[in-house]
């Protein structure tokens, strides 16, 4: 936990962000939190004041009752790339058999290729949002929502998720 944490503090400097200050110990409350697991070479546990303090993209998209929203958080690739998930020119042979696993709180579960993620194969969007119209995101839908530019189906859209596993097909 410390090597990751130390490895994540390391990122956002390279980014010129700086991390919030966090309380660890007794007393301290229990903050909602993100792992990025698996097949990764640093996991990661990442909390929404920390994914909220890196690089920002935008989504517009509709809710179930077809509302449009302005969603606000980082590129999923980057949170992969962060952990030394294998992107961009090592996506190739075996590799290209891994999956990301994204698991909810709920026990909501959905997959999506590497493939599909990183920019070196698509110019598609998926973010892991942290804010909807400017605000921090409900506690039903938050603290972290999966949002997907131009998904026909809204049904990988996955709310209040808790992981990332990355893993490889069998």
């Amino acid at each position: 936990m410390k090597a990751t944490r130390i490895f994540y503090l390391l990122t956002l400097s390279l980014l010129g962000v700086s991390a919030p200050r966090l309380v660890y110990g007794q007393g301290a409350a229990k903050q909602a939190s993100l792992s990025v697991e698996g097949e990764v070479k640093t996991p990661l546990v990442l909390t929404p004041a920390e994914v909220d303090n890196l690089p920002k993209t935008t989504i517009i998209n509709k809710d179930r009752n077809e509302k449009e929203h302005k969603y606000e958080g980082i590129e999923l690739g980057l949170i992969l790339k962060n952990a030394g998930v294998t992107l961009g020119e090592e996506l190739r042979g075996e590799n290209l058999t891994k999956y990301l696993l994204v698991e909810a709180s709920d026990g909501y579960q959905v997959v999506f290729s590497l493939a599909e993620i990183d920019p070196a194969f698509t110019s598609r969007k998926i973010i892991l949002a942290t804010r909807k119209d400017g605000a921090l995101l409900s506690s039903d839908e938050g603290p972290f929502h999966i949002v997907i530019d131009g998904e026909k189906r809204r049904s990988r859209n996955a709310r209040q998720v808790i992981s990332l596993k990355v893993k490889f097909a069998n």
